[in-house]
């Protein structure tokens, strides 16, 4: 993957991702997608855009509960 279809990518997840966390920041890749920082916790995107829906206390925890 190219640096602008992995930055366009980036984009529409962290757009997708702030329709259920508004709140979402601090994104950093993972295997499989992202994790962000949500209010005291942290959640996950997936590469094919399923949002986490409950946070976890730490990124790592977001990352291994991550939707496949």
């Amino acid at each position: 993957m190219d640096d602008e279809t992995r930055e366009a990518l980036t984009d529409e997840l962290t757009e997708k991702a702030r329709e259920v966390w508004p709140e979402a920041e601090g994104f950093q890749q993972a295997p499989g997608g992202w994790t962000f920082r949500v209010g005291a916790g942290y959640a996950s995107i997936t590469r094919t855009g399923q949002v986490a829906t409950d946070p976890q206390g730490t990124r790592s925890d977001a990352q291994r509960f991550m939707t496949r």
